[in-house]
């Protein structure tokens, strides 16, 4: 009911982007506005701090039920793998590769 009162007088609020968090571990989510990208192996300190400069954060809460996009099942190896000067065509890349979320 409350979603439908938001909807009907456009009160809603866009949200605030989350607090940059701690390194996420091996299965967690990380998300950049509606994308969202699965870690799959150890993310470096290095690539993380790249990472939070360019949008990304920790899934705020355990169960998001909002829909997005999904980029890849490779995106974060591909991005742990490109040379540090290639990592913004790479990550340009991937987010165009993004996909609507099942």
């Amino acid at each position: 009911m409350k979603d439908l009162l938001r909807n009907l007088f456009s009160i809603r609020q866009q949200r605030k982007p989350a607090p940059v968090g701690p390194l996420p571990q091996v299965g967690a989510t990380i998300l950049r506005g509606q994308v969202k990208m699965t870690v799959s192996q150890p993310v470096p300190r290095e690539l993380w701090d790249w990472l939070v400069l360019s949008g990304w954060r920790n899934m705020p809460v355990k169960n998001d039920r909002r829909k997005g996009l999904v980029v890849p099942e490779g995106a974060l190896k591909a991005l742990i793998d490109a040379d540090p000067q290639e990592r913004n065509r790479a990550h340009s890349r991937i987010l165009e590769q993004a996909q609507p979320e099942e």
